[in-house]
């Protein structure tokens, strides 16, 4: 009777044929993570695998400094959150990160909430409305899409990374109407930068505002982790808005925008989801500001260990034949497959053999363009990189798609 029920009330279907790759053991999300180790080494089900598909690019998650931070944070303040910021739960702690990272940014204020998707959603859905454009790169976050669509802003998506494609949307735009163009700093899937001087240019040509997704370019792109700003060597003021997120680089979770005073202040005030919803916890809040410590104690070290890491993971692959996408500037390294099956076969095997990496599949990708995604960290040791590439190589080899 369940069954009959379920299959006449619900027949939605996922965009991957997920019954398929269960049926033939290449399903390989989910996986459940039973400790973290040293030098980004994990425990699944009780086998040590090598992780290669996290975000903690500075390998700052499990830092004895952090970790104490978190506990002080707990005996000051207890485990939860008393209510929004606009209420209960605006403390020391949150006001003291915000300064900071407006400071790292170069900005006059920032705002801090739960989580990046909801800051790119609550944040698009405040700037713009109906009668407003919104411009978007065609490769940009699902969370800046969803974001745009929740505005009921007019979306216009142009190509990818194609600032003549970003000129024709603006020109086509009622001069009267507010523009917001919005971009990834770093595309999360290829590790390609984006052509941001192209982009300011057509900004202030058109009088658009410009908001810059930074959650895979800020703490580790550029010699010092200084982010785009750094990268392309620009006036942070070039930039209206930027996003980034805690939980990548930095070690604890949530999500912020970091803008002029004025810009922060009119956010604050009319983006629904910091209005309503629970403050960023202080025991995140915490953290992030240790990490932010450690980071600006130690950023060349830790950024510069995370280039050589990826540089020679990347040379590795390369030596052995194994494509890898020519455009990533950070420690995305996407291992090209094409076929979304035999990207979900190549994992199973990756996993098997102790390499903690999954297949990403369209629509996330291009048709026909499923890659294995690794991403390197500063914690990584060379031993452990090469004995990956080498094992990545042996599957690869087994498939016959190298020599």
């Amino acid at each position: 009777m369940s069954k009959q029920i379920k299959d006449r009330n619900f027949s939605w279907k996922t965009h991957w044929d997920i019954e398929y790759l269960r049926e033939n053991d290449i399903y390989t999300w989910f996986q459940e993570i039973e400790r973290e180790l040293e030098d980004g080494w994990v425990v699944v089900k009780g086998k040590k695998m090598f992780m290669l598909g996290g975000y903690s690019y500075l390998g700052l998650n499990r830092n004895p400094q952090i970790n104490q931070a978190a506990v002080d944070a707990i005996g000051r303040f207890g485990t939860g959150m008393s209510g929004s910021r606009f209420l209960a739960g605006t403390t020391e702690l949150h006001t003291k990160l915000e300064k900071k990272i407006a400071s790292l940014h170069g900005k006059e204020d920032a705002m801090l909430l739960t989580s990046g998707y909801l800051t790119n959603v609550s944040t698009i859905a405040a700037l713009v409305g109906k009668n407003d454009y919104i411009l978007s790169d065609r490769l940009n976050h699902a969370s800046i899409v969803d974001g745009a669509i929740y505005s009921q802003a007019k979306l216009v998506r142009y190509k990818h990374n194609d600032p003549g494609s970003l000129e024709a949307a603006l020109k086509s735009a009622p001069q009267t109407s507010k523009k917001l163009v919005i971009t990834d700093s770093v595309f999360s899937m290829s590790g390609e930068v984006v052509d941001l001087p192209g982009i300011i240019r057509l900004c202030k040509k058109y009088g658009a505002l410009l908001m810059v997704d930074e959650c895979h370019s800020m703490f580790v792109l550029g010699e010092k982790g200084g982010g785009i700003v750094e990268y392309f060597g620009i006036d942070p003021d070039e930039i209206d808005i930027i996003m980034s997120t805690l939980s990548k680089a930095i070690p604890a979770s949530g999500g912020y925008i970091t803008a002029s005073r004025e810009i922060i202040d009119y956010l604050k005030h009319e983006s629904r989801g910091f209005i309503y919803s629970i403050a960023l916890s202080t025991i995140m809040t915490s953290v992030a500001l240790e990490a932010l410590d450690i980071f600006e104690s130690h950023r060349e070290e830790l950024v510069g260990k995370l280039h050589t890491n990826t540089k020679l993971f990347s040379q590795a692959l390369s030596a052995h034949g194994i494509p890898i996408g020519q455009k990533s500037v950070t420690s995305i390294v996407p291992i090209i497959v094409g076929d979304a099956n035999l990207a979900a076969i190549l994992a199973r095997k990756c996993q098997e053999s102790g390499l903690y990496i999954h297949a990403v599949f369209p629509p996330v990708v291009p048709p026909g363009q499923a890659i294995l995604r690794a991403s390197i960290t500063a914690e990584h040791t060379e031993e452990d990189l090469l004995m990956a590439a080498e094992k990545i190589y042996q599957i690869f080899k087994e498939a016959e798609l190298v020599k």
